[in-house]
């Protein structure tokens, strides 16, 4: 079976800048032939020029991870007869959110320098006596986190990173929780307030792409959200990202939904909010704002009491019937 397979390539060696550009091969496909075999075919007899990386082959290393098809995917396992039924076409990018080098090869230093601000390592409390005795259940809550392969599809597929480079990205944040998580370590509200601070956990916007495009199956996304949930349990919440989540639960205890006026307040502050005035304005002018004295409970609004009664007992189980 006869492909074209579609490459975009730029080589600023040649042009001083990366001009990037779409150039189509033409490949003999085999049942089984993966999009890393079908590059290295091309490499070997078609066009050396051609740069892209690769090692392990097995879904291990994270090192061929590039853009199929719009969507970030490792070369090595991902087959190109599915791919072409599935989608009509053959399209290789190299990954999104990396400054390119040259044709599928992206800079990764950024990658790993948001890695070596979540201090990548265990940094261990003092040993009990007897040694530590790691539960099944200590192992699960960080399980999925050492899964991960930094192949860096999770920063390719994030939205915030799209907009903010400086944001701290899923990958570093499923590291962090790798540590945070861990029962043996003695510095995570070192790690926490660090990751509560600007371009942190808090400013993921949950589009959920991280966790859906992953190939190993980490779960970014609950990283972060454990990473929240953890700094909030240690009182970390002196930022936009927690006082807003606060302010939107009393708002339902409140009134069983989103008081969004009063959130605003809550969430930005007096001054910063005075800054909202133009948009709340044209809110009002199309019905779209609640009034800010005015605003009933919804119908029902007992049953949302007791699930905030069903959530704070869970909580005194889970502390051990204090408080």
């Amino acid at each position: 079976m006869r492909l074209k397979l579609k490459i975009r390539r730029c080589d600023p060696m040649k042009t001083g800048a990366c001009s990037p550009f779409l150039q189509a091969y033409d490949v003999e496909a085999e049942e089984g032939m993966t999009v890393l075999e079908a590059l290295i075919s091309i490499a070997e007899t078609d066009d050396p020029s051609l740069s892209f990386r690769r090692s392990c082959r097995s879904a291990i290393c994270g090192s061929c991870a590039v853009t199929v098809n719009g969507f970030p995917k490792l070369a090595c396992n991902t087959q190109i007869i599915p791919e072409h039924r599935k989608r009509g076409q053959l399209v290789l990018e190299p990954l999104a959110n990396h400054r390119v080098l040259k044709d599928l090869i992206v800079d990764m230093d950024p990658f790993w320098r948001k890695f070596e601000k979540t201090t990548p390592f265990l940094i261990p409390k003092e040993e009990p006596e007897g040694g530590w005795k790691i539960t099944g259940e200590d192992q699960a809550v960080i399980d999925d986190s050492q899964k991960c392969i930094m192949c860096g599809s999770c920063n390719a597929a994030c939205n915030t990173l799209d907009v903010d480079p400086g944001f701290v990205g899923p990958a570093a944040s499923a590291k962090a929780w790798r540590f945070v998580g861990d029962v043996r370590e003695a510095d995570g509200e070192r790690r926490l307030k660090d990751l509560s601070a600007e371009h942190g956990v808090w400013d993921c916007v949950r589009c959920m792409h991280c966790t859906e495009y992953c190939p190993k199956g980490v779960d970014p996304l609950k990283a972060i959200e454990q990473l929240r949930s953890r700094a909030m349990g240690a009182g970390i919440v002196d930022n936009h990202g927690a006082k807003h989540t606060l302010a939107m639960a009393e708002s339902i205890k409140r009134v069983g939904r989103l008081d969004e006026a009063a959130m605003t307040f809550k969430t930005l502050g007096i001054l910063r909010s005075l800054g909202m005035i133009p948009f709340g304005l044209k809110m009002e002018i199309h019905g779209k704002m609640p009034h800010p004295i005015i605003f009933p409970a919804i119908e029902k609004m007992e049953e949302v009491k007791k699930i905030y009664e069903a959530v704070e007992e869970k909580r005194k189980k889970e502390r051990g019937g204090e408080g």
